[in-house]
């Protein structure tokens, strides 16, 4: 791993120390960090480590606008990462939609989904990429399984049961906004996705089983929004208890 103009770390071992200590660094402080895929579309300088249609990320902190680095990775013959480059070089850039094709594999979980993150990680797959094995996502909803959707002051919709969850949800997944979707803690340190108006909060019964996922898009303007994205979980679960 390397900036460009020095050496970080010389090999796995070190790379991931590396890692692990600026992923650590970055929860202990906090701070939001928004990571966008681009392709180099002009290079400024002779000497530049990269060239037009190199792909990459572009990594910001607090506000999506503005990036701080990008990073570049290759790979080897055998798909594992060769190598990581961090990078402050001057590019011209944009940035690619991920919306994958019929020909790309479709994103299913690696082992059975136990936790909350692994849940919001497979909805945030689904909602950048629209890519997701539908029936593999399905076959690990139980049959008490509810979703709550709400957008705005509309009257929110329910969806009951697993059947129900099998049979409608997609629609409710058919969303796209001009963002990236991420996954925040609030300040009860519970984990939220945001992507642009949406916020998405998954809960576990006791036996570890999905047992409700609400979502919410605001649909106020900017100016009246509040960063503050807690109030989504109060709504949305008073809802859920009144019902039961």
């Amino acid at each position: 791993m390397s900036t460009g103009r020095g050496i970080i770390g010389r090999n796995r071992n070190e790379t991931i120390e590396f890692l692990s200590s600026m992923a650590e660094s970055i929860k202990a402080d906090n701070v939001p960090v928004t990571c966008k895929v681009m392709h180099i579309t002009d290079v400024y300088e002779e000497d530049a480590l990269f060239r037009e249609g190199r792909h990459g990320l572009t990594v910001s902190y607090e506000s999506g606008d503005n990036y701080v680095y990008m990073i570049f990775v290759d790979v080897n013959d055998e798909g594992l990462v060769d190598r990581i480059v961090s990078s402050q070089e001057n590019y011209s850039i944009d940035y690619d939609d991920l919306r994958f094709g019929a020909d790309e594999s479709e994103y299913a979980f690696i082992t059975p989904p136990t936790t909350v993150k692994d849940w919001l990680t497979a909805l945030s797959m689904w909602l950048e990429t629209a890519n997701v094995d539908v029936d593999d996502f399905y076959q690990y909803i139980d049959e008490d399984t509810r979703v709550v959707f709400q957008k705005g002051d509309a009257e929110s919709i329910t969806l009951e049961s697993g059947l129900d969850v099998e049979d409608y949800f997609d629609q409710l997944m058919n969303q796209h906004f001009d963002a990236v979707p991420h996954i925040i803690r609030d300040e009860e340190d519970g984990l939220i996705l945001t992507y642009g108006p949406m916020s998405l909060i998954a809960t576990l019964n006791e036996e570890g089983a999905l047992a409700l996922i609400s979502i919410y898009i605001d649909t106020r303007d900017e100016d009246e929004a509040s960063d503050d994205v807690g109030y989504i979980e109060e709504d949305l679960s008073e809802d859920y208890n009144e019902e039961i």
